[in-house]
């Protein structure tokens, strides 16, 4: 049992697929915050824009 224990904890397979795996996570979470928050900018720019135009057609 002793060594079955540290062969296992020695054992690296499929740590890198791991860690790319959680980089993945953090970089995919980052992108939907970032397209999230952009959208909501656009949104805002969108509705400023048209507001203007009604303001200058006399709407």
């Amino acid at each position: 049992m002793k060594n079955w224990l540290k062969m296992f904890l020695n054992d690296e397979r499929g740590a890198e697929t791991t860690e790319l795996a959680i980089t993945g996570l953090v970089v995919g979470g980052g992108a939907v915050a970032g397209f999230s928050s952009l959208k909501d900018k656009v949104a805002a720019k969108g509705d400023e824009l048209i507001g203007k135009l009604d303001a200058a057609d006399g709407n």
